[in-house]
């Protein structure tokens, strides 16, 4: 397992690429610990810490953070602000993407229970039961009949919780507390 995250070492890194690269977006796994990776928490844990001093820093309050969720713990529609549509071809580039650029990706390290192998393969898995649950919601024609071109290639779906930074620590040290006892 990582080690705890300590400030020298993983929250300024990040702290000073906030600094050269002054986010107005910032994307980060909302994962408990224990349900995959313990390093998907350890990174939010850092991410927040980093996030929470450049805020103090700059003064720049309007960062949108976009919470997503892993192949171990998913959110459930009710719990997302935004549905990112995902195509075949989408899904095509992110599975070449995954094992030409993530060599540890194409053995799972964690693999979930449901699937051995690459992580693309459950990725896809989930983008295509999510897609699934939401066209159970809003019927087949919804999806094959739009007039939008895009939302007719769907497959997949993404699911994100849009955040602002408190709403990030208040997100971030809720999972904290119920994760250590903190």
């Amino acid at each position: 397992f990582a080690p705890e995250p300590t400030h020298k070492r993983d929250v300024k890194p990040i702290l000073d690429l906030m600094h050269n690269v002054k986010p107005d977006v910032i994307s980060v796994a909302l994962d408990p610990e224990a349900s995959g990776p313990d390093t998907h928490y350890k990174v939010l844990q850092a991410v927040t810490a980093a996030t929470e001093h450049y805020v103090g820093e700059t003064k720049k309050e309007d960062i949108t953070v976009w919470g997503y969720r892993n192949v171990w713990f998913r959110f459930e529609p009710h719990e997302v602000s935004t549905i990112v549509p995902v195509s075949l071809q989408t899904i095509s580039t992110l599975n070449h993407m995954f094992l030409s650029s993530f060599e540890s990706q194409r053995d799972a390290e964690f693999p979930a229970y449901e699937i051995q192998g690459p992580f693309c393969d459950m990725s896809q898995r989930v983008q295509v039961e999510q897609y699934d649950m939401i066209e159970t919601c809003l019927g087949y024609e919804w999806f094959h009949k739009h007039p939008s071109p895009l939302i007719r290639a769907t497959r997949g779906l993404v699911f994100l919780r849009e955040m602002s930074v408190p709403q990030l620590l208040k997100e971030s040290r809720a999972l904290r507390k119920q994760t250590e006892n903190v």
